[in-house]
């Protein structure tokens, strides 16, 4: 197969399945030859990215992606996508273990922001516990020029609840708990967007959109640069 990519998923499922929903939703096509090339690594047993960073004695991920990373690069595919914002926490060493592009997924969305809400000054940011631990987000948020808003212990709490209880441990996602965090770090917490930083919670926003208050969805605009790269590849 030519003029493919690769998919680094099972971080959840769920939000896998969701991004080739979205990638397939949105690729024009007028045939089943128009649908884009790519190979789906839905690596389910990935050791929890939220946990090894929260506490370094738990199971490193990091061996899972790299070893997926090297097996997928015998293949050559054109870049690969990684589904997963926490996991971007080990960006630069599963760079290093390629030579073929991985798309920043957190650059991506903070760039987003000035097309989703021009005079946005106050960016709030969802995501989970390791990737606020972390501040994976920071450096992109204020090097764009914006004021971070990290979420308050009990909206912190009331994410993880959704994310772990509700989408990873039940399979499903609960719209209300979903648009009240949106609600609270816009009211409450004074944002002027919101930054959907875990794919999960993307997972929701495709389950139940969210139409009052604007977000950047982390995975929808992945998805959105994945299929322009592989556009602009396919015409080459």
């Amino acid at each position: 197969m030519q003029q493919f990519f690769t998919i680094l998923g099972g971080m959840g499922t769920l939000a896998t399945e969701s991004y080739v929903r979205l990638l397939d939703k949105r690729t024009p096509i007028h045939r089943d030859q128009d649908y884009l090339n790519y190979l789906v690594v839905n690596h389910a047993t990935v050791p929890d990215r939220t946990a090894w960073i929260l506490d370094h004695s738990q199971p490193d991920p990091n061996e899972a992606l790299i070893e997926d990373i090297k097996q997928q690069s015998l293949l050559n595919p054109e870049f690969f996508v990684l589904i997963c914002n926490t996991a971007h926490y080990s960006f630069n060493k599963l760079q290093a273990a390629t030579e073929i592009p991985i798309l920043n997924m957190l650059q991506e969305t903070v760039n987003e922001i000035k097309n989703i809400k021009p005079a946005a000054k106050r960016v709030g940011l969802l995501a989970t516990n390791g990737t606020l631990a972390a501040n994976l987000y920071d450096p992109y948020i204020t090097g764009a020029g914006y004021e971070e808003v990290k979420p308050t212990q009990e909206i912190a709490d009331m994410t993880e609840d959704l994310i772990y209880h509700d989408i990873k441990e039940a399979g499903h996602s609960d719209g209300k708990k979903y648009h009240e965090l949106v609600r609270k770090m816009v009211e409450e917490q004074g944002c002027d967007v919101v930054i959907l930083g875990c794919t999960e919670l993307s997972f929701a926003e495709e389950m139940d959109p969210e139409t009052r208050y604007p977000v950047a969805d982390s995975q929808s605009i992945i998805v959105d640069r994945s299929l322009e790269r592989a556009l602009k590849l396919r015409r080459k």
